[in-house]
């Protein structure tokens, strides 16, 4: 039978501290799968033979942070991606630059001016406008609806914001989209968005283009 020694503290053989360059910074992205196995086994080596440690603890601590390092490189990923296409997406936008679509609008603005447009996907007859400031009706048109583009005359309203409710039979109209009409100046990539610039200097998101051609 092998006989048993016990170790002597006073002629341990530490392992030489390693020299780390002034850039290195400790943190989840500098622990690899490679260093946590050598933690492991000097930790090993060291122990009492005597009092096991557990070494759940760790394992489990471990993949918490190769799931957090996940989650960054994810991240990192992502925006790098979300970069490049923003750039081609950018590239390929260059020939709408002069160009006039329909964007969709919450209210009606006249102080601003340009023309204004319901856009519907299919024919709507005997049907009701309001143009709204608040409660107060400004303005009421009866309108048969086409489909596609329907022009609103703002000519004869005041400076202003107003909303537009578009009522049948007592009923609101769904299904009907208030836009108008914006000619793209330039094409530009702000804090990571891509925005389109129109002549009136308004910056608008390309997910707001609802119309386009035959305008």
């Amino acid at each position: 039978m092998a006989e048993l020694k016990a170790t002597d503290p006073y002629n341990l053989k530490l392992p030489e501290p390693k020299i780390l360059p002034k850039s290195y910074t400790q943190g989840v992205d500098t622990l690899s799968s490679e260093d946590f196995l050598k933690i492991y086994m000097e930790t090993l080596k060291y122990q009492d033979p005597f009092q096991t440690q557990d070494f759940s603890k760790m394992l489990e601590d471990m993949t918490r942070l190769n799931q957090i390092r996940y989650m960054n490189d994810m991240k990192a990923f992502i925006e790098g991606l979300k970069g490049w296409f923003n750039q081609i997406t950018l590239l390929s936008s260059l020939n709408l630059v002069g160009k006039e679509f329909v964007f969709s609008a919450d209210r009606l603005d006249t102080m601003n001016g340009g023309q204004y447009y319901l856009i519907s996907s299919e024919e709507i007859k005997g049907a009701t406008l309001k143009i709204m400031d608040g409660d107060e009706v400004v303005k009421e048109i009866n309108i048969d609806i086409n489909r596609g583009l329907n022009p609103i005359d703002i000519s004869d309203l005041p400076r202003g914001q107003f909303d537009i409710k578009l009522i049948k039979n007592g009923l609101p109209v769904e299904g009907v989209n208030l836009g108008y009409l914006g000619k793209v100046k330039s094409v530009n990539v702000l804090d990571g968005e891509l925005l389109f610039e129109l002549e009136n200097g308004e910056l608008v998101s390309p997910s707001r283009l609802i119309y386009a051609g035959g305008v």
